[in-house]
């Protein structure tokens, strides 16, 4: 059985829309396989002796993943445009650079990323990426369930 960490950190309450995506993503993943464990937590994710080991007879890299194999999933949304490789703002890009980073340390062998950008614009771009980013969630989570082969799920 499955067993999903869901995180939300949006301060935007009901008006977020990463945190609709990931209500979405984690509805789409009940329904197919509804005895999955969804564990809520915002804080102390990434933990000596809980997710990583430290042990200085490695040398200079003594920090090393307890977990392996973990699949993660990043829905986010951004205010502007841009952000993705090769994008005009791919170098302000320190979210995504930053989870990807810390990932190593919860044994993270796959990630993923669904993004909705121009939020600010509130324009037809925005609306255009809300609705492809909503899209792809469920064919990522048939993806992440072995039900459907690889696809090109980001929504940047």
């Amino acid at each position: 059985m499955t067993t999903l960490l869901h995180i939300d950190a949006s301060p935007r309450g009901d008006r977020s829309v990463s945190r609709k995506l990931s209500k979405s993503f984690v509805d789409q993943w009940l329904a197919h396989e509804p005895g999955a464990t969804i564990i809520y937590w915002f804080d102390k994710v990434i933990r000596i002796g809980k997710t990583f080991t430290f042990d200085l007879a490695r040398g200079d890299f003594p920090l090393e993943p307890i977990m392996s194999g973990k699949t993660l999933v990043v829905l986010s949304s951004r205010g502007e445009f841009g952000f993705g490789p090769g994008g005009v703002r791919e170098t302000m890009n320190h979210l995504e650079t930053h989870i990807s980073t810390c990932a190593h340390y919860l044994g993270v062998q796959e990630s993923h990323l669904i993004a909705v950008d121009y939020q600010e614009f509130d324009d037809e771009r925005h609306r255009q990426s809300v609705a492809d980013a909503f899209a792809a969630i469920p064919v990522l989570v048939r993806q992440c369930l072995g039900i459907d082969s690889p696809a090109s799920v980001a929504a940047e």
